[in-house]
């Protein structure tokens, strides 16, 4: 049953909420902080990478069976309320971050993995309930406007911190209470995004329907739930077009993943950004996500889920490997050009100081108009695909496929960063599950793109 449209929209506020977790925490704030001053150097990107292959583990492991347990026992709000709280206080633990790690790494470590698993796991139970709110036909374009007004709150979030944080704090040693020369002002930003999702989250815990609570207890649901779990990989072969859609899934959602968490650690270490020139890239990069991940969920509705997927893989895999060919004084792998110039400083208002930099940015906008589009019709072509009454469930295997190799290419980004000490090589273990992916989804039936 379609829900209201107050219970509808209510339902995009997730993605509102947790956006600056990703785009603030791990892409162009936090995690820069991190490799750069936390723990510096090549050691703190592979601490990084350490952290998602952990917590991409737990979301492996737990998630399908926690999906089956709450299609028994129904109340996902419940279950959601509680990885909420836990996805707060791993957000708020980044604060203990202090230069150089005096204090040890451990507890900013398990900050990062408790708040990039307990999102995960939430992402599960929100995910599940895009099938009990809407329409088969337009549950695309409502998963795009989630999408779409998640990198719009994460475009928001660049421009405040931006704006208030950074830009003042290297002019002052005291910024509104903060000790600028302790990095307060930018480690400040994981109690903040907490504040920002404790707050905008309550809307969907409000008004939007929760799954109807059935009268079985917490034991026997577990048991039901394990069960049931089982016996969807028993009936494998009933559910062929879903597993070969899911697998193929688990490779190019790793690429996306990783991609995702490493994009403004190579920003600054290979290409040579400072941490004013990786936020302004990530203004650049949400102004053009937020429209192309909604617009990606009208596609999906028009041509199908599997063409958007096909031509999202295929943008990204071309963005990646052009991306790969840059660093501080090489473009597009054989063309040298010098680490500074004074005409592109002029050209950019001095924002930024290379053809490198900027060539960079042009070409990584790619990813940006690809990377939306490939989410939202990989989330509503799961909705087509799965069996109404195993919705959660099948929503648990589709965050399982999400993570359940996703320690694999962080794993080989740490061995190929130990090897070689550069990010640049290990970074092509990215472009290969994306190539992955392509090759995966040729097997995968979608009605809806059969023209």
């Amino acid at each position: 049953m379609r829900a209201s449209r107050l219970g509808r929209y209510s339902w995009t506020m997730f993605d509102w909420a947790n956006q600056p977790f990703y785009t603030l925490i791990m892409t162009f704030v936090f995690s820069v902080y991190f490799t750069d001053v936390f723990i510096a150097g090549e050691d703190g990107a592979q601490k990084l990478t350490l952290t998602q292959t952990i917590s991409g583990l737990a979301i492996a492991l737990l998630s399908p069976v926690l999906g089956s347990i709450t299609d028994i026992k129904g109340s996902r709000k419940l279950l959601m309320g509680i990885t909420s709280a836990l996805f707060v206080l791993g957000m708020a633990l980044l604060w203990y971050s202090p230069p150089g790690a005096p204090d040890g790494i451990w507890l900013v470590m398990f900050g990062l993995i408790l708040a990039s698993a307990m999102v995960g796991f939430s992402e599960v139970f929100n995910n599940s309930v895009l099938s009990t709110i809407e329409t088969p036909e337009n549950s695309g374009w409502l998963s795009g406007m989630g999408y779409g007004v998640g990198y719009i709150a994460g475009l928001i979030a660049l421009i405040l911190f931006l704006i208030i944080f950074v830009w003042p704090g290297g002019e002052t040693e005291n910024l509104y209470g903060l000790n600028t020369n302790e990095y307060e002002h930018i480690r400040i930003v994981g109690p903040l995004c907490a504040i920002w999702y404790a707050v905008f989250i309550i809307p969907l815990f409000l008004f939007t329907p929760d799954s109807k609570k059935n009268d079985v207890s917490v034991i026997n649901s577990i048991k039901i739930g394990l069960s049931n779990f089982i016996n969807t990989f028993k009936e494998a072969r009933k559910y062929k077009n879903i597993f070969t859609f899911l697998i193929t899934r688990m490779f190019y959602q790793d690429a996306l993943n990783a991609l995702f968490v490493v994009g403004g650690v190579y920003a600054s270490l290979v290409v040579g950004m400072s941490l004013t020139q990786v936020l302004i890239l990530g203004i650049i990069l949400n102004v053009l996500s937020g429209p192309s991940s909604i617009y990606g969920g009208y596609l999906n509705d028009l041509i199908g889920s599997k063409n958007v997927i096909n031509l999202s893989l295929w943008g990204l895999l071309v963005s990646g490997v052009l991306g790969l060919s840059i660093d501080k004084d090489t473009i597009f792998y054989f063309f040298s050009v010098n680490e500074y110039s004074a005409g592109v400083e002029e050209l950019t208002f001095g924002i930024f100081n290379s053809v490198s930099q900027v060539t960079y940015i042009c070409v990584v906008i790619g990813i940006s108009i690809f990377y939306g589009p490939a989410q939202t019709a990989s989330r509503a072509l799961m909705v087509k695909l799965s069996p109404q009454e195993k919705m959660t469930e099948f929503f648990g295997l589709y965050a399982f496929a999400g993570k359940s190799t996703a320690w694999l290419v962080p794993g080989l980004m740490s061995l190929i960063l130990a090897f070689t000490g550069s990010l640049q090589y290990a970074m092509v273990s990215i472009v290969a599950f994306n190539l992955i992916g392509i090759i995966g989804m040729y097997f995968v039936y979608d009605e809806s793109s059969v023209k």
